[in-house]
């Protein structure tokens, strides 16, 4: 291995360029939305987010959970000044961490779905969203509310009849995730990445956006489950937060950091007859 790491001068900095340059390609992908990764998805695909609460992981043994949390692996990072925090002069790690709560505080999805549909029957299921550091943020559409055991709504036995219908920040209907996908694969989807999200924490404005499903009941009858989860960032909202990488904004934590979150909407129950 040491002979290995041992690299003559020249090859090292063609590395290292090489690295640099895998690094910055796969940082623009995910703090702007995963634009290459056009497919359902479930939340145990961003590890390195961080959950709102320990509820989301349930099944795990406590500490484990507590350390997965938003107030553990981000807050307690920032306020220690671990790793990339160490920039920071105290002062600067308190209004990081306020900039950062505002942004949890304002951040919130739900979900309004009918109680009772016949077996087989097509119905709606509307998402609301809002909050995020923009420049996007993620909608799922799952079974329950557990960050590493959800499932996409697929797996209940519903079916998504059509594409999801995405109302943007700016009121308008918006497909820029949906038509990446290449040519000829379906649309029925159910997660979507909302653009245009903008935060000013300045005058305390959040983004909002809906994302609507056409969903076909399970055939066979039953109680079943259906929530929504948000993915969305946080500290490039903050001007302490935001750092600039090749000409774009990241957060100061960096691409694999815990800044980014996974909250859940209420678990909603559905009859179906």
């Amino acid at each position: 291995m040491r002979a290995n790491i041992a690299l003559a001068p020249a090859c090292a900095a063609v590395a290292m360029a090489a690295l640099i340059a895998l690094t910055c390609q796969s940082a623009w992908a995910y703090p702007g939305g995963p634009l290459h990764d056009v497919t359902d998805a479930a939340p145990y695909c961003a590890g390195c987010h961080s959950s709102v609460g320990v509820e989301q992981l349930r099944e795990l043994p406590p500490e484990q959970a507590r350390q997965r949390t938003a107030i553990i692996a981000h807050i307690d990072a920032i306020k220690s000044g671990r790793g990339p925090y160490a920039k920071l002069n105290p002062q600067q790690r308190m209004e990081l961490i306020a900039d950062v709560e505002k942004v949890d505080a304002n951040s919130k999805i739900a979900i309004e779905v009918p109680q009772q549909v016949k077996a087989g029957e097509k119905f709606t299921v509307t998402a609301r969203a809002q909050g995020g550091s923009g420049p996007v943020f993620g909608i799922m559409l799952l079974d329950v509310d557990l960050r590493d055991q959800a499932r996409e709504i697929q797996g209940e036995g519903f079916q998504i009849a059509s594409p999801p219908k995405v109302i943007g920040p700016d009121g308008k209907p918006q497909d820029q995730w949906l038509g990446r996908r290449y040519d000829g694969l379906a649309h029925n989807l159910n997660f979507v990445v909302v653009f245009g999200v903008k935060t000013d924490l300045a005058t305390g404005k959040f983004s909002s956006a809906t994302v609507t499903y056409d969903l076909v009941a399970p055939s066979k009858p039953g109680k079943y489950t259906i929530c929504a989860a948000l993915m969305y960032g946080t500290e490039t909202a903050s001007p302490i937060g935001r750092v600039e990488v090749a000409g774009r904004p990241m957060p100061l934590g960096g691409f694999a950091g815990p800044s980014g979150r996974i909250l859940f909407s209420k678990v909603a129950d559905i009859q179906v007859r």
